[in-house]
This record gives C-alpha cells, sequence and structure tokens, in this order.
C-alpha cells in the first residue's frame, strides 16, 4: 500500500512538472509574441524546452511569420517596381510631350485666322497641363522611393512664404485670389528649406487651381513646432472630404477638376511627414472655406535620414 501511494505521488509530482514545464513554455511563447509585435519584428518563436504539443504549435506560429515575411517582402518588392514604373513613364512621356510643344510654337508664327489661334491656344494650355501632371507623377515616384535625407539649416518661415507668394503672384492673379497675408518677423525654425519651400509651392498652386475668392495665410509658432495655415473660399456648396484630400488622385466636385492631378496635396503630405510634422485639412460647414494646416517642428532633432 505504502508503495503504491509513493508510486503515485511520483506520478503526480512528475505530472505537475509536466505542467510547469508547458505553462512555462506557454509563457515564454506569448512573451515572444508580444516583443516581436511591439518591435514589429518578424523573427521566429524559439521553445527551450521541447514538447510535441508545443513543439507543433510552434512550428505553425513560425510557418505563419514566415509567411507573413514573404508577403511583406513580395509588397514592398510590388510598391517599388509600382514607383519605378511611375517613373519611368513619367520620364518617357517628356519627349514627345517636348516635341509637341515644339511644334505648337512653330505654328503660332504662321498665318492663322482668330479661330485656328484659340484653338491652338488651348492646345497649348492642355500641353502645359499635362507637363505639370507628368512633372508632379515624377515628383511623387521619386518622394516615395527616395531617403528623406534633411539638410538642416536656420529658415526664416515668413520670408521664405513672402518668396514663394511672390514668384506665384502672376498665377495668383489670374485666378482672381485676393492675398491676406501679414508675416510673422523673425519666425525661424531648424529644418530642410528646400522640402519647406515645396510644400508652400505645392500649397498656393492647390489654392491657385481650387481656391475661389479669398487665399489667406497664417503663420505661427506654438509648443514647439510652427505652422503654416492656407485657407481659401470653393466653388459652390460641396462638402469636401477633408480626410481624403490628401489621397492621391482624390477628386471631387468643388476641389478637382478635369485640369489637375490631385497630387499636390499628396506631395504636401510625404514632404511634411519627412520633416517630422504633418499635414490636415479641415472645412467647417459646406461650401465654407478649406484650410490646410501643415505642422513643422523645431528643433528638428534628427538631422540624418527619416522613413
Amino acid at each position: 500500500m505504502i508503495v503504491l501511494l509513493v508510486v503515485l505521488a511520483v506520478l503526480w509530482l512528475a505530472t505537475l512538472a509536466y505542467l510547469l514545464i508547458v505553462l512555462r513554455q506557454i509563457v515564454q511563447v506569448r512573451r515572444q509574441l508580444e516583443r516581436r509585435l511591439a518591435e514589429d519584428s518578424q523573427a521566429v518563436v524559439t521553445l527551450s524546452l521541447v514538447t510535441p504539443q508545443l513543439e507543433r504549435l510552434a512550428s505553425r506560429v513560425n510557418d505563419t511569420v514566415r509567411q507573413a515575411r514573404e508577403a511583406s517582402t513580395r509588397t514592398r518588392q510590388e510598391e517599388r517596381r509600382i514607383r519605378s514604373f511611375i517613373a519611368d513613364i513619367s520620364h518617357d512621356l517628356r519627349t514627345p510631350l517636348t516635341t509637341v510643344r515644339g511644334y505648337l510654337q512653330l505654328l503660332e508664327r504662321t498665318d492663322l485666322d482668330e479661330l485656328q489661334r484659340e484653338r491652338l491656344a488651348v492646345a497649348h494650355r492642355q500641353t502645359v497641363e499635362l507637363g505639370a501632371l507628368v512633372d508632379r507623377l515624377y515628383e511623387y515616384a521619386y518622394l516615395l522611393d527616395a531617403q528623406a535625407e534633411l539638410e538642416v539649416e536656420q529658415v526664416d518661415l515668413g520670408v521664405l512664404t513672402g518668396e514663394c507668394l511672390l514668384g506665384m503672384a502672376g498665377p495668383i492673379e489670374a485666378a482672381g485670389l485676393e492675398v491676406e497675408f501679414d508675416p510673422p518677423t523673425q519666425l525661424v525654425i531648424a529644418t530642410d528649406r528646400e522640402k519647406l519651400t515645396r510644400i508652400v509651392q505645392n500649397l498656393l498652386r492647390n489654392a491657385v487651381q481650387h481656391g475661389q475668392d479669398r487665399l489667406h495665410i497664417a503663420l505661427s509658432m506654438n509648443d514647439g513646432e510652427a505652422l503654416l495655415q492656407v485657407t481659401n473660399g470653393v466653388e459652390g456648396e460641396h462638402r469636401l472630404e477633408a480626410a481624403r484630400m490628401f489621397d492621391r488622385f482624390y477628386t471631387a466636385d468643388s476641389s478637382r477638376t478635369a485640369r489637375t492631378s490631385g497630387l499636390g496635396l499628396s506631395i504636401v503630405r510625404v514632404l511634411a511627414e519627412q520633416l517630422g510634422g504633418e499635414a490636415t485639412a479641415r472645412q467647417d460647414a459646406a461650401g465654407g472655406p478649406v484650410t490646410i494646416a501643415v505642422r513643422v517642428p523645431h528643433p528638428t532633432e534628427n538631422h540624418g535620414a527619416m522613413s
């Protein structure tokens, strides 16, 4: 009887020890999965002591991890292929477009009647707009593919914005926009001048293409970051999908026309993120003005590549 009790006790202890080992292995697997999730890692799960059931579980988990890694690799390769395709197409379109422009300029020098000149002017405007679209496509593909190397320097945002406004004076006047801009003095931030310039230029182009009546530009510094706000009226009583205005090729009756690509604000968002900031849009009421806001941190601590 005593021997039986001893045997049962030994079996009970062995079973308890086995269960504790299994429990410990489960906890280790859980911790490894949690760590990989937190670190966005795709490393395989390992076991210090192997039991058949846990070995099969770990094998299935590792199979899933490998499949996810392969799918992620294929996705990145496909994204690179698409970006390369866009860049190549944009580059290839430039040569025939330049040729078309040349022939249109030659036609302008010939003896044309008034109707023919009107039609030629329309064709010329269309080639200019097509050229702008090709340039935007190439720029967008480049921005997505290139490393965001920052050349940080002290930039006066008020002066930079004023220079961009002067450079866009002709298109702004042609669009009939009344500019309201009271530049602050000495609003200096540490950032990449070229990227910030392209942000301001794209915002102004967007206002010229889609804005109505008034163009209001406000600059300020708040909580260690510079805030650039561009507000303009829109045509009609449409309600824009502000959350989608930075999407590629987003179109809406009151914010996009057949003449434009819808890439300008997408480029603004990419550049703002490369600077460590963000771009947002707001329309408080249907038919009301739209405000595009870009926040840029100051100072930029990371002077290297940003993803």
